[in-house]
C-alpha cells in the first residue's frame, strides 16, 4: 500500500479538522447544560443547533436582551441560520429557543410541591405577574441598546410594544405553559427599520427540582408552531433526565419537528 506523502498527510489533517470544527460541531444532538448543582441534558429538535460565540455579533445581541434576573443557558437556532452566520451573512432570527433559569431560583432545589405552588401562583395571578415583568421592559431596552450600541458604533434602539398575553392554554404537574404576541420595533441612527409582530410560547419547566424557563419565537403567523415546538422540547427534556415514565409534556405533543422556515 502507497504511502500518503507529507504534503497529502497535512491536507488530510486539514480536511479533518475542518470537518470536526465546522461539520462535526453543528451535528450535536443534544447539550448538557448545569443548573446549580445539577446537570440537564437537553436533546436538541430536528434541524436546530445551538447558536455559539463564534456566531457573534448575534450570540451577544441574544445576550443583550436577557433579563438581569436570568441565566441563560443555550439559544437554539435553525441549522440554516447558524450556517449563513457562519459564512458572514446578515440573518434575521425569526425562529429561535432560549433556555433560561431565574438565578435566585436556579440555585435551591425546588419539590414537586413547590412547583405546584408556583404554578397556582402563576394561575391565580397571570395579569398582575405579567404586569410587573411589562414594567421592567423599560430598564431592560435601555441597557440592551446601549451595549448593542457601542457593540456596532451606532444609536441603536429597539422598542417592544403591543404585548398581548394569552390565557395559560396547557398545564401539568411538571410544566405550564403559555403564548403572547408582541411587536419589536427597530431603528438605527434615527432611521426607522422596521417593525415586526412575534409570537412567543413559554414553558416552566420542572425538571431534576430545577426550574427552566423555555421559550420558543417566531412570526406573527408561527403561534401554533411555537406551541407544539415548546410542547415536544419540554416532553423530550422530561424523557431524557428522569427515570420515570409518568412524566408528560407540557401540551400534547402534535408532532412538531425543527426550526426551519
Amino acid at each position: 500500500m502507497n504511502k500518503l506523502s507529507s504534503k497529502r498527510r497535512s491536507e488530510y489533517a486539514l480536511a479533518v479538522l475542518f470537518m470536526l470544527v465546522t461539520g462535526f460541531a453543528l451535528d450535536a444532538r443534544a447539550l448538557d447544560i448545569e443548573v446549580g448543582d445539577r446537570v440537564i441534558n437537553l436533546p436538541l429538535p430536528d434541524g436546530v443547533v445551538e447558536l455559539t460565540p463564534d456566531m457573534s455579533p448575534y450570540y451577544r445581541r441574544m445576550q443583550a436582551f436577557i433579563g438581569p434576573d436570568n441565566l441563560r443557558y443555550a439559544t437554539l437556532v435553525s441549522r440554516g441560520d447558524a450556517e449563513a452566520i457562519q459564512r458572514g451573512e446578515d440573518v434575521e432570527l425569526f425562529r429561535y429557543i432560549n433556555i433560561e433559569s431565574e438565578k435566585a431560583i436556579s440555585a435551591v432545589s425546588v419539590s414537586s410541591a413547590k412547583f405546584a405552588e408556583l404554578r397556582g401562583l402563576l394561575g391565580d395571578r397571570f395579569g398582575d405577574l405579567f404586569n410587573s415583568a411589562k414594567e421592567k421592559l423599560p430598564d431592560l431596552l435601555d441597557k440592551a441598546n446601549q451595549d448593542l450600541s457601542e457593540e456596532i458604533s451606532a444609536d441603536v434602539a429597539v422598542q417592544l410594544g403591543g404585548l398581548v398575553p394569552l390565557p395559560i392554554h396547557a398545564e401539568t404537574d411538571n410544566a405550564i405553559a403559555f403564548s403572547m404576541y408582541m411587536t419589536v420595533g427597530r431603528a438605527v441612527d434615527g432611521s426607522d427599520v422596521g417593525a415586526n409582530v412575534v409570537a412567543a410560547t413559554t414553558v416552566f419547566l420542572h425538571v431534576k427540582d430545577k426550574v427552566l424557563f423555555v421559550y420558543v419565537y417566531g412570526r406573527k403567523s408561527d403561534l401554533e408552531w411555537t406551541r407544539e415546538t415548546a410542547a415536544t422540547f419540554a416532553s423530550n427534556i422530561l424523557e431524557a433526565n428522569s427515570s420515570s415514565i409518568a412524566d408528560k409534556p407540557a401540551v400534547e405533543n402534535s408532532g412538531a419537528t425543527g426550526i426551519d422556515r
